[in-house]
């Protein structure tokens, strides 16, 4: 995968702990509302099963990556899924270098100019600037001008209204948990809802 296919993408919904029994109809009512990437967390119930599942079924239409990678064991493991590309909370230099090495995209999380910098000369594409509510797109602005080459995805505390913000400070993508994948969807099904939540996010994100 290129990590551009992932730059050109607004919107990454990020499936945390979701029900296994229900993990297709999300990512279909996801794929419904214009969704074309998501991350689903190593800590989800049957993670590595619910990518393999949705590599096979929306492969070619959707790129699926794997988050909360938090070790080289969880790297590898969601790399054997299938995962297309690999996101962390945090910059761990271990599971860095893994997956470069496995020619798969990684996206640790930072939080600091500093380790930004470091990120980026490990050879990562991208980096994830988290919790980014903390901070603000203001400090994506400042940050991105003597740190202009380095591509920001940001996560964290993010809703419809303030994601716009992100990406006029120079974000290239947003991170979306709970804030668009709502648990009152989930809990009674409600699939037509997610897909219009998710073609809000998108239209609020144009």
């Amino acid at each position: 995968m290129d990590i551009n296919q992932l730059k050109s993408l607004s919107i990454i919904p990020v499936l945390r702990k979701i029900p296994y029994e229900k993990s297709k109809d999300i990512v279909q009512a996801l794929f419904d509302g214009g969704i074309r990437a998501i991350e689903i967390t190593m800590e989800s119930d049957r993670a590595e099963l619910i990518i393999q599942e949705t590599v096979a079924e929306f492969g070619e239409k959707m790129l699926v990556g794997a988050g909360t990678v938090l070790s080289i064991d969880d790297c590898k493991r969601a790399i054997k899924a299938g995962a297309q590309f690999i996101v962390s909370p945090a910059f761990d230099e271990t599971v860095v270098a893994y997956a470069i090495s496995a020619n798969v995209p990684v996206i640790p999380g930072v939080f600091t100019p500093s380790e930004m910098l470091k990120a980026h000369n490990a050879g990562v594409a991208m980096v994830k600037l988290f919790p980014a509510s903390v901070l603000g797109p203001g400090f994506i602005k400042d940050v991105k001008g003597p740190l202009a080459d380095i591509q920001i995805l940001t996560t964290g505390g993010i809703t419809k209204e303030t994601a716009r913000d992100y990406l006029d400070a120079g974000a290239v993508g947003i991170g979306a948990g709970s804030a668009l994948i709502k648990k009152e969807f989930i809990a009674s099904n409600d699939w037509i809802g997610l897909v219009n939540e998710a073609k809000a996010w998108i239209q609020n994100t144009k």
